[in-house]
């Protein structure tokens, strides 16, 4: 549910990604930090296994 912040002319929401391991999730997430401009992203934060599994969620903060 997002939250609507008028005065700040503001929309905030959450997308979560479910699915199988292995289905591409965090490498869509990585795709697109990529392709997204420096001003527009924060820090993507990705909890990975040694194995590169992800363990439990990836976190990209976005301005769009």
């Amino acid at each position: 549910m997002p939250f609507i912040n008028f005065p700040a002319r503001e929309i905030n929401c959450k997308l979560v990604y479910y699915g199988p391991g292995l289905g591409g999730k965090t490498a869509n997430l990585q795709w697109i930090y990529d392709h997204t401009g420096q001003n527009q992203k924060g820090k993507m934060v990705s909890l990975a296994t040694e194995t590169d599994r992800t363990l439990f969620f990836d976190f990209l903060p976005l301005n769009l």
